[in-house]
C-alpha cells in the first residue's frame, strides 16, 4: 500500500484540484491523508467532505505549526510500504503517475524514486529545464538539478521513514531533509516523465520581496554538507549544486528585492554568514556550477553577479569581522 500525505493550509481555492488529482488515480491501492494544520477558510471542511466520499481518505486536524510540522504529523500515522508527498496547491499531471511510480520501484527494486515537475498557473503549464550532464547516471543527474530537492514527487519506500523528519519553522525544509534521504537509499531510480504542476500564484511572485528568513539555507546547507555519505564525484557534483545555487539563490535574491542601505546591510550578514559556517568553498564549487550546468548568457550573468560578491566580500571585510 501507499501512502500519500498532503498537508493543507489554507488552501480552500485548490485543495479539490488536488485531491482528485490523487483520487482519480489508476493505482487504488493507497491511503490518502489530509493533514489540516490549523487552517482558517473552508479547507478543513473540504477535507472532511473528501473523507465521507471516499473510504481511503485520512483527515487530521491540528494547530498550526508549518508544512514541516504537518509533513511529521502525517508521517507518524502513515502505515503504507511507500510515501509520496503532494503540496496542497500541486497537483499530478495524468491518471497514471502513482502507477508507474510503484511499478517502477518493484521493477527496480528502488527505495528512492524521483520524476520531473511542470511550474504551473492557472493558465499554462511549463516543463521545468533538467541538465542533461549526467543523463545516463540516476543518482548524479540527481545531485545535479537542485530542482529535485522538493520532498514532493518522489517515492520513498517505508524503510527511510527514520530519514524523513523535517525541521519545524525552517524555510528550506526540503534541503536540510531529502539529500540525505537520498544518500540513505539502498537503490535509487528516475522515471522519465513529467509528473508534478508545482503551481506558482503569479499575485505572491508579483508581491515577492526578501526575507531574513532566507538566510535559513545556511543552517540547512551546513547539515547536509557536514552529513552527506557519497563517493568522491558524488560529493563534487552535489557540493557545486549546493553553493552554485542553493546559497547563490540566496544572494540573488537580496539583489532582485532590496536596494540601498538595507542591500548593504543583507550583503553583509551574508558574507559573515559564509565566515561563520567556513564556507570558503562557496567560490570554487559556485564558479564551478556556472561552468557546467548554464548556458553562456547565463553563465555570463551570474560570474559578472560572482565578482561583484566577492569584491564586496573583499572591501567590507572589518564589518564582519574577518
Amino acid at each position: 500500500m501507499l501512502s500519500v500525505i498532503i498537508p493543507v493550509y489554507n488552501v480552500e481555492k485548490y485543495l479539490s484540484r488536488c485531491v482528485d488529482s490523487v483520487l482519480n488515480q489508476t493505482y487504488k491501492d493507497f491511503e490518502l491523508i489530509l493533514v489540516d494544520d490549523g487552517s482558517l477558510d473552508n479547507s478543513p471542511v473540504i477535507c472532511d467532505g473528501y473523507k465521507k466520499k471516499d473510504s481511503r481518505v485520512k483527515v487530521m486536524h491540528k494547530e498550526n505549526g508549518g508544512l514541516s510540522s504537518a509533513r511529521n504529523a502525517g508521517l507518524e500515522i502513515c502505515k503504507g510500504d511507500y510515501i509520496f508527498f503532494i503540496d496542497s496547491d500541486d497537483w499530478l499531471t495524468d491518471e497514471k503517475v502513482l502507477e508507474e511510480f510503484i511499478s517502477k520501484a518493484e521493477t527496480e527494486n528502488a527505495d528512492f524514486v524521483y520524476s520531473f515537475m511542470n511550474t504551473a498557473t492557472d493558465k499554462i503549464q511549463k516543463e521545468i529545464r533538467m541538465s542533461q550532464r549526467f543523463k545516463d547516471n540516476d543518482k548524479l543527474f540527481f545531485l545535479s538539478n537542485p530542482y529535485l530537492f522538493s520532498a514532493c514527487n518522489k517515492l520513498y519506500k517505508n524503510t527511510l521513514l527514520q530519514f524523513l523528519q523535517f525541521v519545524p519553522g525552517r524555510v528550506n525544509e526540503d534541503v536540510d531533509v531529502i539529500p540525505l534521504v537520498f544518500c540513505s537509499a539502498n537503490k535509487v531510480s528516475r522515471l522519465d516523465k513529467h509528473t508534478y504542476n508545482y503551481y506558482q500564484n503569479q499575485e505572491s511572485i508579483t508581491r515577492q520581496s526578501f526575507s531574513e528568513k532566507r538566510f535559513d539555507m545556511f543552517k540547512s546547507v551546513a547539515h547536509v554538507y557536514k552529513n552527506f555519505i557519497g563517493t568522491k564525484k558524488e560529493k563534487t557534483v552535489f557540493y557545486e549544486n549546493l553553493f552554485g545555487f542553493q546559497i547563490f539563490s540566496v544572494y540573488i535574491s537580496i539583489l532582485k528585492n532590496t536596494s540601498g542601505n538595507k542591500r548593504k546591510t543583507y550583503l553583509v550578514d551574508f558574507c559573515k554568514l559564509l565566515k561563520e559556517n567556513n564556507f570558503g568553498c562557496f567560490w570554487k564549487y559556485s564558479f564551478l556550477c556556472f561552468l557546467h550546468n548554464e548556458s553562456f548568457s547565463k553563465c555570463y550573468k551570474k560570474i559578472i553577479a560572482w565578482i561583484y560578491l566577492k569584491l564586496f566580500y573583499i572591501l567590507h571585510q572589518k564589518e564582519f569581522k574577518i
